[in-house]
């Protein structure tokens, strides 16, 4: 279970983040400085697997920042609505920019611990990799939710206003065709970034199994931490 890069000049089995040869120091790749955020994006809808080695062997991850501060900006939305849909808060939510922030907060730490003991696995299971690697990987596989944050959220306030927040009344009550539509969407979003998410692991791993497993296991580590800040 790994990828990695044989030297063409030794044929010494390389880490597939490598640039040069560990044992003869000859060239293994070609060099990739920058990660482009715009192409990275249309890369990730035609080939994900690719564009996550493209990720891992970019020397600069740029823009990682950007989209864990904005995925996670989206995902504190999410989970009020969810809250207030569901009421699985004890208390009434009355400060909804501290509750998208701490659930902001929440996302970024979770995925940062996430991808740090995903390192530490990978190691022991013979796939040597990095910890900047993998929370680029991760974080990129957001992508699709910050692209909803961007898309979705503005229409959604346009036409509900803070119901969309609050869920009293339900926006199903009054329109309940259209929020079917939007939570529809928001759906194929989330499923897309599922996708990524499992993409991103492959691309290193080559063991679809291991990939669907750590995936999941993604979501569930940021849901679990989600659902006790709501709580």
């Amino acid at each position: 279970m790994k990828k990695v890069l044989v030297c063409n000049n030794c044929h010494t089995e390389n880490p597939f983040y490598h640039l040069i040869c560990t044992k003869c120091s000859a060239f293994l790749r070609t060099k990739i400085p920058n990660i482009d955020l715009w192409d990275t994006l249309w890369k990730l809808l035609e080939s994900p697997v690719k564009t996550g080695e493209y990720i891992i062997q970019a020397d600069h991850k740029n823009f990682v920042s950007t989209v864990l501060v904005l995925a996670g900006i989206k995902i504190g939305i999410a989970f009020l609505i969810i809250s207030n849909a569901l009421s699985l808060s004890k208390y009434e939510i009355e400060n909804y920019f501290q509750f998208i922030l701490l659930g902001a907060v929440v996302f970024i730490v979770s995925l940062v611990v996430a991808s740090f003991l995903i390192t530490i696995l990978n190691n022991l299971l013979g796939l040597k990799n990095r910890f900047k690697d993998n929370l680029a990987l991760y974080s990129y596989s957001f992508l699709p939710i910050v692209l909803t944050l961007i898309i979705l959220t503005p229409i959604q306030l346009a036409i509900y206003g803070t119901y969309w927040f609050t869920f009293n009344p339900s926006p199903l009550f009054f329109k309940p065709l259209t929020t079917y539509v939007m939570l529809f969407l928001e759906g194929l979003f989330f499923l897309w970034s599922l996708f990524l998410l499992v993409t991103s692991t492959y691309s290193q791993s080559k063991n679809i199994v291991y990939s669907i497993v750590v995936g999941i296991g993604i979501v569930v580590v940021i849901s679990a931490g989600s659902f006790f800040t709501m709580v």
